[in-house]
């Protein structure tokens, strides 16, 4: 259950001092607690050469440029070691893209399999950069905990340079630097920026201390992959971030890199309208798909190649990857569902596994599972014959490391953790029906109040006011996601003209409304609709079936209140002006 909460009203006070932004844009702007005007002037117009710090007030920063630049006089190998996912491998291309503009040849790269290796730094693969005769480790989003390996590495004769954004533990590992924001003593600004964002910053600084030219501009250049990287890992969209994304998106819609070129013919995006959506729910998941279902590399040779026929291929490649991972959820999905039937009750926990699953669609699944049944659930694969991995989500009610911890902690779990909504865990093989059957016994005692959601509503607005003026003040707001959320808008009692199922045997659902002057506005709801509760009669909603708002009645005639985003569609061949479901509820006086 949601709560739908109005933002604060806008005082005469903030009003004076927003005087030159029209009523809505002031209305946004104090939902974000914006009430200056020079606030106002530096969000709603970013500036690289204001809103980027300067990348020496990095803690070790200094350290980690003359480490890198005298492998490069030296010619020493250099390995760049990073994680496999949608920020670590466009960060990896941060830093190579430097090294072949300097013309700088002799480095490698180096990313672990998700499967096989798994997150961070392993000693086997210390092992064998030290026997390829590396002298130089640059890491990019991992290392910060990696202890051990380090310790390691130096053993072996590799200096490390660490560039991470990850909290770092309490021994902190002994690298020749560690360029990582978050560190005790750091004096930078910004303290939320992205693994790739790091690597851009080290890039940075080894553009103004090396004795290298580059053509004026040229790290601008990179900022494509900083906004893929940035949105990909949910970093707060605000400060240097916002800066960076905004940038990062206008690069984005006019980049050069043939592979992400191809990768928007595969999935039929538009450059020039390219979004933080079709960041988030188009690209990252292809980007990610790699390291699920084969390796990152792929992604990496992707944002590199320049050959048009090798990032055609990746391309393919990678939607393909994309759609086993979908197919692979789906089917870890139906077997769930096939087992629960044949159990005579529900249990207050859903926990399932096979070892043939693998890990990269675990959590995928087991929120689609939550979702349906709204219990807490927790599915267990993975490849390793000797070790059982998985992910869990919470039903709102349960917090699933507390519970975890209740099941036996570490006594039992090879190691857990997470948050109160998601969580991941691993045990040993041969633990399988235990785990049900101590997660169930743990459940009692931690089983928590529900949560409910505060929506928070920035304006109300009348079906008159759905015109592209003030979809352009709210597009002035963007990039959106966490930090800066879209804004909402809640249209009170309002008509519904035509109700319809759409996509996939009916998934997604679409509302119309009648807006200014009389044209039709169209509110999609993806998602939103279960194919196997459609009511008999395709296209009609009653209160109870076909949608996940029950007790609210979507067939034509029905009146609703309705929490939107504004937004402009460009699946057609001109934009359009249309809405984007939040909640629906019945009419309220």
């Amino acid at each position: 259950m949601s709560n739908w909460k109005l933002r604060k009203v806008i005082t005469k006070k903030v009003a004076d001092k927003l005087a030159s932004y029209p009523d809505l844009t002031r209305k946004l702007l104090l939902a974000r607690d914006i009430t200056e005007a020079d606030e106002a002037e530096k969000y709603l117009n970013p500036s690289y050469e204001r809103d980027l710090y300067d990348p020496f007030l990095m803690k070790d920063m200094t350290k980690a440029v003359k480490r890198i630049l005298q492998a490069i006089e030296d010619n020493e190998r250099i390995v760049i070691y990073g994680d496999y996912d949608a920020d670590g491998v466009p960060g990896v291309v941060v830093i190579t893209s430097y090294f072949k503009e300097i013309g700088f040849t002799n480095f490698d790269i180096y990313i672990p399999d998700r499967g096989l290796e798994g997150y961070g730094m392993k000693d086997e693969a210390i092992i064998k950069l030290a026997e390829a005769g590396t002298k130089l480790v640059i890491t990019v989003d991992c290392g910060a905990s990696d202890v051990s390996q380090i310790a390691k590495a130096k053993e072996l004769g590799i200096d490390m340079v660490i560039t991470d954004h990850h909290l770092l533990p309490k021994k902190v590992p002994k690298a020749v630097a560690i360029v990582d924001n978050k560190q005790e003593k750091d004096e930078y600004p910004y303290k939320m920026l992205c693994g790739c964002a790091v690597a851009f910053k080290l890039v940075q600084a080894l553009m103004k201390a090396g004795k290298y030219e580059f053509k004026e501009g040229w790290d601008k250049w990179l900022l494509d992959l900083v906004a893929l990287a940035t949105i990909s890992d949910m970093v707060p969209l605000d400060g240097e971030n916002r800066a960076l994304t905004h940038f990062g998106l206008k690069v984005l819609r006019r980049t050069r890199r043939p592979g992400l070129l191809e990768l928007f013919k595969a999935t039929k995006i538009k450059r020039d309208f390219i979004t933080e959506d079709d960041i988030g729910f188009v690209l990252a998941p292809r980007l990610n798909a790699a390291s699920r279902m084969s390796h990152a590399v792929q992604s990496y040779f992707l944002l590199t190649t320049a050959d048009p026929d090798q990032a055609r291929d990746i391309a393919k490649h990678l939607e393909e990857k994309n759609n086993e991972r979908k197919k692979m959820v789906d089917s870890i999905v139906g077997v769930v569902e096939s087992r629960l039937l044949e159990r005579k009750d529900i249990p207050a926990i859903i926990v399932a596994g096979d070892p043939t699953w693998p890990a990269g669609g675990l959590g995928l699944a087991a929120n689609k599972i939550k979702d349906k049944y709204n219990k807490p659930v927790f599915i267990w694969g993975g490849l390793d014959a000797s070790v059982r991995k998985g992910s869990s989500r919470s039903d709102g009610e349960t917090n699933l490391v507390a519970l975890m911890a209740e099941a036996g902690g570490k006594k039992f779990f090879n190691d857990f953790g997470g948050h109160f909504m998601a969580a991941g865990f691993s045990f040993t093989a041969g633990k399988e029906e235990e785990l049900e059957k101590r997660l169930l016994e743990a459940f009692s005692k931690v089983k928590g109040k529900k949560i409910e959601e505060d929506i928070l509503v920035d304006a109300e607005l009348s079906p008159a006011d759905l015109i592209w003026d003030n979809y352009f003040q709210v597009e002035a707001l963007s990039p959106f996601g966490i930090g800066n959320p879209k804004p909402i808008f809640l249209l009170k009692g309002v008509e519904i003209k035509n109700s319809k199922a759409f996509g996939n045997g009916g998934i997604h659902l679409e509302l119309t409304f009648i807006g200014a002057g009389g044209k039709p506005v169209s509110a999609i709801g993806f998602f939103t609709c279960t194919a196997s509760d459609l009511p008999a009669q395709a296209g009609k909603f009653d209160a109870v079936n076909g949608h996940i708002y029950k007790g609210v009645n979507l067939t034509a005639g029905e009146k609703i209140d309705a929490l939107v985003n504004l937004e402009k569609s460009t699946f057609k061949n001109y934009p359009e002006l249309r809405l984007r479901i939040v909640d629906l509820r019945k009419p309220r006086e």
